[in-house]
């Protein structure tokens, strides 16, 4: 794709490609970043070293991107700073303890992206252009609500220590904090009142990156990415899943990790579970989580062929443990001991894996949300932390920080999102008494469209990872959606570009639980794999993921010697441990991914 072809179709720069760099020009393409056709291969043009980045970088200062140049509606885009970064080496933190990952030579591209409303929060986003460039991009999700800017210098998601960040590879380099900041002093969800942040959350902020990050890299380098990718985990697996359904031109590959995809239904199912503890008395579990964790434990561990504090064979686990957990109950339904449930507990238990049934659908025909899997309840940071919440509740208030994590979200959903009154009270909430709001936020915010037909044919290459320990999200939820895909284009179809993978014993997004980690085997769980790597191998050499990739554990200094390895195997198996005796847990050689 020449320069003319670039302007016709995302507008013009408003400042001329630097004379350093107009060489470069010849050698334009066109691929997945620019939206246009073609895949062509790397070949020996690249890596590209700008000639003189040290002039060329600040140049872009000042640098505006009309709105013409945006698909999503803006007042247009402006470089507010543009400042060489000298490369670092690779240095221990203060405590030694760790590695601190340097960086090469880069422009660090600060991007503020007006808004169409005045009263909207600018977007502001950063770009990272390697002076070496290997001709991709790389875009990296957000989490949570997100309100921070995700700077793009940073490793892929959950990789080993010893894999150098993108930026290192060669990446150009991409975040947003999607169209709003959260306050120092202020309810962080309070951008949803607002149409055009919302808008801008849920999916617009990343597009409007996108095409801005585009725009920049032409003027810098002097032609679009030949490849283009995304990756994110939680929020940000959510955001990745969007850009295959909406803007399915745009990118050739992306990695989603534990994705928050059906979101509308996550944050009314945590506003409901959690209401359950926070509404009736005595159903808090805070300090009954450990008994929940040894009773599931109890009944499935062993069902992997190894007894060693993780549940992998979870289908097979249910009726197990929800029978294991019914015969838990105190003997009068009050909260009677530590060693047993009363009906409220109880009630909660089963509602977190029973997950919430709407009245009526929501976008894409979703008409419910998928409880929690088995195992790992008693992790620090799993249960207690997105389950139990700090302490047992004592009032309604919804903004209370002790709760569970699940109804913080869950709660700000539904006053800001949906009732738009940061008063509501939550535990009244009836998603059926606001039915036009739900849908129209679903529409916007839930990636749960199986319809990825124009992304295949545009040759995109899709990996998903669900944690199946995960509490912070229905780990069934993308695996559910893996299904939906393969019933609308068909099982051959979808294993041509969608690959998904499950991690046992994990939570949320996690990159492993360390050795001596109480609820743990000894070894810890092994949790690291740079899927960036197969991603690359399927986009760029039509190489597919196996049947299964290696999670690992190692050590956080050189020479990052291996402390543990798992099968990460796909989507419909687990790694069942095949060892002549327990004591080689620690070692993926030792397992076998088996059907359920």
């Amino acid at each position: 794709m020449n320069q003319d072809s670039f302007t016709r179709r995302h507008g013009r720069v408003s400042r001329p490609v630097p004379v350093a760099l107009l060489a470069a020009a010849a050698l334009s393409a066109c691929g997945g970043g620019g939206g246009g056709g073609g895949n062509p291969v790397l070949g020996p043009s690249f890596p590209q070293v700008v000639a003189d980045a040290a002039k060329a970088c600040p140049a872009l200062k000042g640098m505006t991107i009309d709105a013409s140049a945006i698909s999503e509606p803006t007042r247009g885009a402006v470089v507010a700073s543009a400042t060489l970064i000298p490369a670092t080496a690779d240095k221990p933190n203060a405590s030694n303890t760790a590695i601190v990952q340097g960086t090469p030579d880069y422009c660090q591209v600060m991007l503020s992206i007006h808004p169409v409303d005045s009263a909207a929060p600018e977007i502001l986003s950063q770009v990272n252009l390697p002076t070496s460039w290997n001709g991709k991009k790389l875009q990296f999700g957000g989490g949570g609500y997100n309100g921070t800017l995700i700077t793009g210098v940073q490793p892929s998601r959950n990789a080993p220590p010893d894999v150098p960040m993108p930026l290192t590879r060669g990446y150009m380099t991409a975040g947003t904090d999607s169209g709003h900041e959260s306050p120092a002093n202020a309810d962080p969800y309070a951008f949803a009142l607002n149409a055009e942040a919302l808008a801008n959350h849920a999916f617009g902020s990343y597009k409007k990156t996108h095409d801005a990050a585009l725009r920049i890299g032409v003027a810098y380098y002097g032609h679009l990415p030949i490849k283009s990718y995304y990756m994110g985990g939680s929020e940000g697996g959510r955001e990745g899943l969007a850009m295959a359904q909406r803007y399915p031109q745009d990118y050739d590959g992306i990695v989603s990790i534990d994705p928050v995809m059906n979101w509308s239904a996550l944050q009314t199912f945590g506003n409901y579970v959690g209401g359950i503890m926070q509404a009736k008395p005595g159903a808090w579990l805070g300090n009954k989580v450990q008994l929940v964790h040894d009773t599931i434990a109890g009944a499935c561990d062993s069902m992997d062929g190894i007894a060693d504090k993780v549940v992998s064979n979870t289908r097979a686990c249910k009726p197990l443990a929800d029978a294991a957990l019914a015969a838990k109950r105190c003997p009068s339904g009050a909260d009677e001991a530590a060693t047993c449930f009363s009906d409220a507990q109880l009630a909660a238990i089963n509602a977190a894996h029973a997950g919430y049934q709407f009245s009526f659908p929501l976008a894409n025909g979703v008409t419910s949300y998928a409880g929690f899997n088995y195992g790992g309840e008693g992790l620090a940071g799993n249960w207690d932390r997105w389950m139990a919440g700090s302490k047992a509740p004592t009032t309604a208030n919804a903004a209370d920080v002790a709760a569970s994590r699940l109804y913080q979200f869950g709660n700000a959903y539904v006053r800001y999102f949906i009732a738009q009154d940061p008063n509501f009270d939550p535990l009244s909430y009836d998603p059926a008494n606001f039915k036009a709001r739900v849908l129209q936020v679903s529409d916007m915010i839930d990636a749960t469209n199986p319809d990825l037909s124009a992304f295949y044919a545009h040759g995109g290459k899709l990996i998903l990872r669900e944690d199946l320990s995960d509490t912070a999200e229905s780990q069934l939820t993308g695996l559910n959606y893996w299904d939906s895909v393969v019933a609308r284009m068909g099982r051959s179809t979808v294993d041509d570009f969608f690959a998904a993978f499950v991690a046992t014993g994990l939570p949320h997004t996690s990159a492993g639980v360390a050795a001596g980690t109480v609820n743990a085997p000894s070894y810890g769980i092994p949790g690291s794999v740079d899927l960036l790597a197969p991603l690359e191998n399927w986009v760029e050499n039509g190489v597919a993921p196996g049947a299964q990739l290696t999670l690992v554990n190692k050590a956080a200094l050189p020479p990052y010697n291996v402390i543990a390895s798992k099968p990460l195997c796909r989507y419909g198996t687990y790694p069942k441990y095949t060892g002549t005796d327990p004591s080689g847990g620690n070692l993926a050689s030792n397992y076998t991914c088996v059907s359920q």
